[in-house]
């Protein structure tokens, strides 16, 4: 494979230069052109008109550095936005993407860390806030995240700190609010009480304040102080809404079941003023159904179901009624669909273990034996997690999760119009956004960083597929990168649509060569074949290939038109002799690679391919002085050292062999055969377990390679390890065969 490579570079040496030059100065014309729309915003504007323009003056260090900013901008506009709109998982992807093009942007990190905190992963928004925290050390918003990622993390003192000096720097409502809740985490009830004061001074003494208020006394379980603030919310404004919810639900935690009678007329009141609250009905279920007023409680737990269709509490509740009322279908379809809904188990304290409880009974009582016992035991596994949650709420233990945003977090804006907006913003950066990283990839190929350019080609593609010239300019970034497997699509699409390009035919034809495929090269190279004539590379290519393809006269007269046309050319006196040695014409080869060294005695190549026309010839004492020459005028080339091993094993002088065998396998630690080479010669020296050692890294590194498997086989048999050498001799054996097919096919 190594001196395939090595001829696939000289053929690009032999291959005109404007096949580089021509794709990179023809894909920066198509971009030059203003075909795209124009980004949505001002500021992004800017970033792409002044990457364009610094690309046309070729100013590409900078036009680089712009299209990135835009990038990065567009990226996290739309990331923000389908947060925003609930859609985390693409949010998510566009974070990474824009992280990709502006590592070191502060305000990308953050949105990101809200996505984090958005998704309960506070442990990376951690880390992120973190990062743009260095990057920017006064940037208050930074604190705010850090310390909101803290404050989920229950790290109350670390999320003090931050948040402290974010409402130093950012006075808003929402610092200000999870610094008095992480106050009263910390039981420093003086800090909150004082903190809510002055907020209430610089925003006003509203209804809606003391709500926010009640709602984090009851978050730090001061419950006193949370009806308090509640009842001062409704004082104001009677008909506000959640006060009265949040306050049945302070009684409830405070006094338990003995709360019931102050907590159902505070549920109804906020009926009355918010009557389709799922939350509600759902808590007037839940006490009803403690009540045994099981009417009373199947009418509030439909509605709260049929109100909020994906939230599993109401319906094991539900379900436990429909079970005890001996409702066994309609329980069974209802404990199914609770524990279809929870997608975290974990939720309000592992509660879903009650459904799968009720569930297993049901199926037990039903004849289905084996689906009630699994149903049961992951019951009991549940039931069996710590519940921190639990402690101290007495029988209240079960009540609802409640929603408390208490960090950077914005809830989503599940809205139609939100879903719209998301699409229109995408709809409006999507043509520049392709084209941008279109250009970075032209970019990066004219600096030759051609894998990087194929990334950036990869993602225009995925951002606009019909980006004209896409295919071209990825294939063409594969073909420079030798990811000739990669190139053939994409060229070959581009082909179809512009059969007249002849650089991208050639870097076709090319590639085809590359991996071995003759016949395909001849069919993409035959259309251009007068230019392939004039061409010394690709008329080698397309001539190697009619020999190989079985056109073999044809081929060999193409290759002797070459010579004669160029005879003090030793590269291609090399690359002829490697046609013949692939025809098994040793001497012929032989010819070719000796007028090579006439004409550069200090190439060492052509010295190497002598060597193995020699090996393949039954001459391993001549290939010998061959590779020792090769071997002085490049000391470091590993198939040179490989090969001359091989000669010496094959002339009976095996100790002189191995250190130069241990030397290819430290040069080059994925050396199979060397691998090979070294267990046979351990074997005959009677050292098995070493020879099973060095054969079990040859299979490891070429698992294909029948004739390790049967030289490993032969180890363990050595070994008395009869079973692994069988099952080595298994492999052998298929391998053999699979070999076989495809020989006989590659024949047909």
């Amino acid at each position: 494979m190594g001196s395939f490579r090595r001829t696939c570079r000289i053929l690009l040496r032999l291959l005109v230069l404007a096949v580089l030059l021509g794709s990179v100065l023809e894909a920066q014309q198509q971009r030059a052109r203003p075909k795209s729309p124009k980004p949505a915003t001002d500021a992004l504007q800017q970033h792409y008109e002044a990457a364009r323009t610094f690309q046309v003056s070729g100013d590409q260090e900078h036009a680089a550095g712009e299209y990135r900013a835009f990038l990065a901008e567009s990226l996290g506009r739309l990331a923000a936005a389908n947060a925003n709109a609930g859609k985390l998982e693409e949010a998510d992807k566009l974070f990474t993407e824009a992280l990709v093009e502006a590592p070191s942007d502060p305000g990308v990190n953050l949105e990101y860390a809200g996505l984090r905190l958005q998704q309960g992963n506070a442990k990376e928004a951690q880390a992120l806030a973190e990062r743009a925290l260095q990057l920017s050390p006064e940037n208050a918003r930074a604190q705010y995240m850090l310390g909101s990622a803290l404050y989920q993390q229950q790290d109350y003192k670390g999320a003090r700190e931050h948040l402290e000096k974010a409402v130093v720097a950012n006075g808003k409502f929402e610092v200000g609010y999870l610094l008095g809740i992480t106050y009263i985490k910390l039981q420093d009830l003086t800090r909150a009480s004082a903190l809510f004061r002055e907020m209430v001074i610089g925003l006003g003494d509203t209804a809606q304040i003391h709500v926010l208020f009640g709602r984090a006394y009851r978050e730090g379980d001061y419950l006193d102080q949370a009806i308090g603030e509640l009842k001062k919310a409704l004082a104001k404004d009677s008909k506000i809404k959640v006060a009265h919810y949040l306050m049945a639900m302070a009684y409830l935690q405070r006094d338990g079941d003995s709360g019931f009678a102050e907590a159902v007329p505070e549920l109804q009141a906020e009926l009355k003023v918010n009557p389709d609250d799922a939350r509600t009905h759902y808590m007037l279920g839940y006490i009803a159904l403690k009540r045994h007023d099981n009417v009373e409680a199947e009418k509030e737990l439909e509605r709260s179901a049929e109100l909020d269709t994906q939230n599993p509490d109401p319906l094991i509740s539900l379900g436990q009624l429909y079970f005890d009322s001996h409702r066994l279908v309609e329980a069974e379809k209802t404990f199914r669909r609770a524990v279809e809904l929870t997608k975290d188990p974990s939720r309000n304290g592992y509660q879903i273990n009650r459904a799968h409880y009720s569930l297993g009974r049901i199926l037990l009582q039903t004849g289905r034996e084996e689906e009630g016992k699994k149903e049961l035991e992951i019951s009991a596994e549940l039931r069996d997690k710590p519940h921190p949650e639990r402690q101290g709420k007495g029988e209240a233990s079960d009540l609802p999760p409640e929603d408390k945003k208490l960090s950077a977090v914005n809830e989503a804006d599940l809205s139609p119009d939100a879903l719209k907006k998301v699409d229109v913003i995408t709809n409006q950066l999507k043509p520049a956004i392709a084209d941008s990283y279109n250009n970075l990839g032209v970019i990066a190929a004219e600096n030759k960083n051609f894998t990087e350019a194929m990334e950036d080609f990869v993602r225009a593609a995925a951002w606009n597929p019909n980006l004209e010239t896409i295919d071209r300019n990825f294939g063409m970034a594969a073909f420079y990168a030798n990811e000739f497997d990669k190139a053939i699509p994409a060229l070959g699409r581009h082909i179809d649509q512009h059969p007249d390009d002849f650089r991208a035919r050639a870097a076709l034809g090319l590639s085809l060569f590359g991996v071995k495929n003759y016949k395909k090269v001849i069919e993409a190279l035959k259309p251009i074949e007068q230019q392939v004539d004039a061409d010394p590379g690709l008329s080698y290519v397309y001539a190697v290939s009619q020999v190989r393809a079985g056109d073999y006269n044809s081929g060999i007269r193409k290759l002797r038109e070459l010579e004669k046309n160029d005879p003090s050319n030793p590269e291609l006196h090399t690359l002829i002799g490697e046609a013949f040695a692939d025809q098994n014409q040793y001497s012929e080869a032989l010819d070719e690679y000796h007028k090579a060294l006439a004409i550069n005695p200090s190439l060492p190549r052509p010295h190497l391919l002598a060597g193995l026309s020699l090996i393949r010839a039954g001459n391993p004492a001549e290939a010998e002085q061959e590779f020792r020459t090769a071997l002085k005028l490049d000391p470091t080339d590993v198939n040179s050292k490989y090969h001359l091993a091989y000669s010496l094993i094959e002339q009976q002088h095996q100790k002189e062999a191995v250190p130069l065998l241990r030397e290819v396998i430290q040069q080059d630690p994925k050396h199979a055969d060397a691998y090979y080479q070294l267990g046979k010669l351990q074997l005959e020296q009677g050292d098995a377990r070493d020879a099973i050692a060095s054969l079990e890294t040859g299979t490891r590194l070429d698992p294909d390679s029948d004739y390790i498997h049967y030289q490993l086989a032969l180890a363990y048999r050595r070994e008395a390890r009869t079973a692994d050498a069988e099952r080595e001799m298994k492999t052998y054996q298929d391998l053999k065969n699979r070999h076989r097919g495809r020989d006989a096919t590659q024949q047909n």
